[in-house]
Parts: structure tokens; sequence; C-alpha cells
């Protein structure tokens, strides 16, 4: 399966780059925990309505470890914890909870090392780490056609993105 992308210039005058070109990712659509539901029902042995039963509670479940102050780790997903944005304050004893403005899930995507079977200077293993999520994602350009583009204009829920 291929990521699609479509290229667009920069144009912010003041920078360096402007006038060039850069690659951004084309979505293709959206995928609802329904549909997921069902897509994993029909490679199981487990009904969708089981499945969206379990989906339902991994939400309640996540969202009470989250506000407990814990980090959820999902395997092959990464982890979830939640972040804030404050203002700061002149000294410690200054902050309090008022300084808070808002908070926010943050999510760090599972790696895995991938040995290039190669050894460095200090006998240390070569490889890269890559995201678990992203392990063997290809790319390739986003193409419109005519009838994709008629089917855009004339449906309520676009079927491909505008580029």
């Amino acid at each position: 399966m291929s990521v699609r992308f479509k290229t667009q210039k920069i144009s912010m005058k003041d920078s360096s780059v402007s006038g060039k070109y850069f690659g951004r990712v084309v979505s293709l659509g959206h995928v609802s925990t329904e549909k997921l539901a069902e897509e994993i029902a029909h490679s199981s042995t487990v009904t969708k309505a089981d499945i969206l039963a379990v989906l339902a509670e991994l939400s309640h479940v996540i969202k009470e470890h989250l506000q407990n102050s814990m980090t959820v780790d999902l395997d092959g997903i990464g982890a979830f914890r939640v972040g804030l944005k404050s203002e700061p304050a002149d000294d410690e004893k200054s902050f309090t909870a008022n300084n808070i403005k808002r908070f926010v899930i943050n999510y760090s995507p599972e790696v895995k090392f991938v040995a290039s079977g190669k050894v460095g200077e200090k006998g240390h293993r070569l490889g890269t780490f890559v995201k678990t999520l992203l392990d063997g994602v290809t790319a390739e350009p986003f193409v419109k056609t005519k009838k994709a583009a008629s089917d855009a204009t004339t449906s309520t829920t676009p079927t491909t993105p505008e580029p």
C-alpha cells in the first residue's frame, strides 16, 4: 500500500526556499470506528458488535488512565500521555493550576530498530529506527482522475481531496 502525495509551492517571501516545491500527503478519506470493527470482524472470530464494545471500553479506560497522570502504551501503536500548555511564573512557588491554559494528548509512535547487518566503528550494530505503523510504507504521486473529480463535485462528501 502506498501513501499518496502531491507537490505544493512554497510562497513565503522571506523564506530561503521560497518558490521551491515540497511534498504533502493527500488523505483519501476517513475510516470510522464502525468500519474498523467491521474489517476486524471479517478477519477474526469475533463479531462486529463485540469489537465495537471492546473499542468503546478501550476509549473509556484510556481516558481514565490518562486523567490519572499515567502513560498508556498500546503495543504496535505507541504511547499516549497528557501534556499541558501553561503561562510562565516568576518562581516555582507562584506557579499554580491557574497557570495551566489547556491540556493536550502527546502521542509517541512505537518504534523498532531495523538492523542493516553492518557494524559500526565501535562494534555497535548499524541500522535505523522505524515507526511500527509506517514499517514498509511506500509513496506514489496522487493522480486525480476525471471521474474522481466529477464525483467530488456532485457528492456532498468528496471521495478525493482537492489538490
